[in-house]
């Protein structure tokens, strides 16, 4: 799959641990990409990714987020 591009909605879903709150920033430990919580709808986060030059506003929690592999 494809990456999104900056300013994009994404689904991720939160596998295990604590739920982010809207306006959370979620940073994949491995890349570095980053992600702003627009959304939570139980374990789903509706997201938009964010450019790596985004500045990051004060006061924001930051999460480091990882990859789970899907169990279908």
């Amino acid at each position: 799959m494809a990456k999104k591009p900056p300013w994009s909605q994404v689904k991720l879903r939160v596998e295990w641990g604590h739920i982010p709150e809207f306006g959370d920033e979620l940073v994949m430990v491995s890349t570095g990409r980053r992600y702003q919580v627009i959304g939570v709808s139980g374990k789903t986060l509706h997201c938009l990714v964010l450019p790596a030059d985004a500045p990051t506003e004060p006061g924001t929690v930051v999460h480091p987020w990882m990859w789970t592999p899907r169990r279908r």
